[in-house]
């Protein structure tokens, strides 16, 4: 394991780790001085996270007493399970985030009282020398409690609390640095950072039908046109990178009165998944949230959906022009990068089919965004925020 290594998905790349069910137990007792009770397996797309439930018993003297809750265990991918200083970096923005309060899982340490180490996991039940295996970064972090908002009825208060914690995260940020960001010859060069949007063109090889593909050809054609020669003009900050419903930790804001099947106002109880951080420009992480967002609206127009985040989200934090210009592009290369990127992925691996989770929605709603003229998207989020505006105003 070195400080840092080239992180480049290529095409053809499987990189999720292999686990069996079976190593997980050992797995917690053996790192972390811990029994398990239940252990279920959480959807991931290219990491395996398991929800452990321990009993009350601790012989880690660096946990005291055994969260109720019980634990996530994050066996990182192979290609980030390369690079250390990746995963001191993200640590040290956990850190960071938490201390400024924003809610986020705590990093748990081992018996070595060490955040994290490197092991040799078998990807079968059986331990032979012939079983193969690799080497992947272990880690226990917190369980925070409560629904993701994945498949929560989408009210509109809930998107603008979504928008607020993120303009929040955005200003915490702004006092963060890591080394890890420093280096010029080291970029974070996976697929899924917009500014990498040109590479999504090797892994079209996915979307078999071709209307489908010259649309994400012509998103991505467009992103170069218009949104690559204005990188000068837009802020750069340290960006979540993948604020998607999955990531999104909510709870029921409590007395409300709704009528039975009526979306409930949600708020933010924790950003979870920092694996996609980067350097970036950080209109980017607003149109990642927009995009996913919109793919799970079903409760009204998806298009109003980015009037909504943004109005929470400039109620802390602003944009210039130019980020403001550019904003429905980079949604659209989102939902692209998505969609091509699931598409490839259930290619190579058809019994992952949490991939596939934006299909279904995502390839109407990228028509439905691309076809809409840039004026009337602005004037629906304009209308939107101004609605906001008022009402603050009363």
């Amino acid at each position: 394991m070195t400080d840092q290594v080239d992180m480049i998905q290529v095409v053809g790349e499987k990189i999720k780790p292999f686990v069996h069910m079976k190593h997980i137990p050992h797995l917690i007792k053996s790192l972390y001085g811990l029994t398990v009770k239940s252990c279920k397996e959480l959807d991931s797309y290219i990491d395996k996270n398991y929800h452990v439930i321990v009993t009350g018993q601790s012989e880690n003297p660096y946990i005291k007493h055994p969260e109720e809750d019980g634990y996530v265990l994050k066996i990182l991918n192979k290609m980030q399970s390369k690079n250390l200083l990746f995963v001191e970096a993200q640590h040290a923005l956990i850190t960071h985030v938490a201390k400024n309060g924003i809610p986020v899982p705590y990093i748990v340490k081992n018996l070595k009282g060490e955040d994290m180490s490197l092991e040799k996991i078998y990807h079968s039940e059986n331990m032979t020398d012939s079983t193969p295996f690799d080497f992947y970064i272990v880690r226990l972090l917190t369980y925070i409690p409560g629904e993701t908002f994945l498949n929560k009825p989408v009210h509109p208060k809930s998107l603008y609390n979504i928008g607020k914690i993120l303009g929040k995260f955005h200003t915490v940020m702004e006092g963060f640095h890591h080394r890890f960001f420093d280096s010029h010859t080291f970029l974070w060069n996976r697929i899924w950072d917009l500014a990498e949007i040109e590479r999504l063109r090797e892994f079209l090889v996915g979307v078999q039908d071709e209307n489908k593909k010259a649309l994400m050809t012509e998103i991505i054609d467009a992103f170069n046109k218009e949104v690559v020669p204005k990188y000068q003009l837009l802020r750069k900050s340290i960006i979540h990178g993948d604020v998607s419903e999955s990531n999104i930790i909510v709870q029921d804001i409590p007395g409300q009165k709704v009528a039975s099947g009526e979306p409930r106002v949600c708020d933010v109880s924790a950003l979870i998944d920092f694996n996609n951080m980067v350097s970036s420009y950080t209109v980017f992480d607003v149109a990642i949230c927009i995009a996913y967002m919109s793919i799970q609206c079903k409760e009204f127009d998806q298009r109003d959906v980015g009037g909504h985040i943004l109005a929470g989200y400039l109620s802390v934090q602003s944009m210039n022009d130019t980020e403001r210009e550019v904003l429905k592009v980079c949604v659209c290369a989102r939902i692209a990068q998505s969609l091509v990127m699931g598409a490839y992925t259930y290619h190579m691996d058809p019994s992952n089919v949490y991939v596939l989770n934006t299909a279904a929605r995502g390839w109407p709603l990228a028509s439905l965004m691309w076809e809409t003229p840039q004026h009337e998207i602005d004037a629906r989020w304009k209308r939107i925020m101004e609605e906001y505006e008022n009402f603050s105003n009363e």
